[in-house]
């Protein structure tokens, strides 16, 4: 009998929906608002499930923009006839890389990255975000990496004033994973609060000119050198996506100095 019902109430609706003009616009009108919120919110939940997709799609385009930059490339220049042609070699590469674990409250922090061996990654390589350095490779197996980031008590790396262009060291003290300490910066070099840090390009980790902070705190208590406390542009606690720089020139310098040093001490033993 239900059954029966309803199947008359479908047949009255047909012929009232058929033969009233009003009861039909109607009926069009709310089919199509109710077929257009269904289509909204599915084109919003394919949206959120390709949230991930166009993360790393970002992170590809950063890498290769990232790539592109002037301080990647070094010129090497050749003189003919007294004509200088100039041309330019890219010295650092980028890779894309996802956090897949880290911590910020412990005295030594760690990063873990879900590239390796596969993904062409190696010890000592650099790491950077968007918002500026985020560490050093450490360890690494097949398909993951150890980053020791910023904010490890035994994480130091070379910096410099952009102001004045000195350099100093970059350290962290513990405690907020936020703020940094930027020390080695003689006093006669004027600092303010505001002021930015930068990559110096020295340590092999990173290429010059990578934002690290802007000074938030002066200490010139010392009688030669500021102690600087920096807000880095790192935010650790947030971190998702990095890139991880390599420097083709690297082993080629460490292996200068490392020849440098065993002359000198061979030197200095006769």
């Amino acid at each position: 009998m239900f059954l029966f019902f309803i199947g008359l109430q479908i047949v009255a609706l047909v012929f009232l929906f058929k033969n009233n003009n009003f009861y039909q616009a109607e009926f069009i009108n709310h089919s199509t608002d109710l077929v257009g919120r269904v289509y909204s919110q599915r084109a919003q939940l394919s949206e959120y499930l390709r949230l991930g997709e166009i993360k790393d799609q970002l992170a590809l385009e950063n890498a290769q923009l990232r790539s592109m930059a002037p301080e990647n490339f070094i010129p090497l220049r050749n003189d003919v006839d007294s004509i200088q042609d100039t041309t330019y070699f890219q010295r650092y590469y980028y890779r894309t890389a996802k956090v897949v674990n880290s911590s910020v409250n412990r005295e030594k922090n760690y990063i873990v990255i879900d590239r390796g061996i596969d993904g062409d990654v190696r010890q000592d390589m650099g790491v950077i975000s968007g918002g500026g350095v985020v560490g050093v490779v450490r360890s690494v197996s097949e398909h993951f990496a150890v980053v020791m980031p910023v904010i490890h008590a035994d994480f130091i790396t070379s910096v410099r004033h952009k102001r004045s262009g000195t350099s100093g060291s970059l350290r962290w003290s513990g405690g907020d994973p936020a703020i940094a300490d930027v020390v080695d910066i003689p006093k006669n070099h004027p600092v303010e609060v505001g002021d930015t840090i930068l990559t110096s390009g020295f340590s092999g980790f990173f290429p010059a000119n990578i934002n690290v902070g802007t000074v938030e705190e002066i200490d010139d208590s010392d009688n030669d050198y500021h102690l600087i406390k920096v807000r880095l542009g790192t935010d650790f606690r947030k971190i998702d996506h990095v890139l991880v720089v390599s420097d083709i020139l690297k082993t080629e310098k460490d292996s200068l100095l490392n020849k440098v040093a065993q002359e000198d001490a061979s030197n200095s033993s006769r």
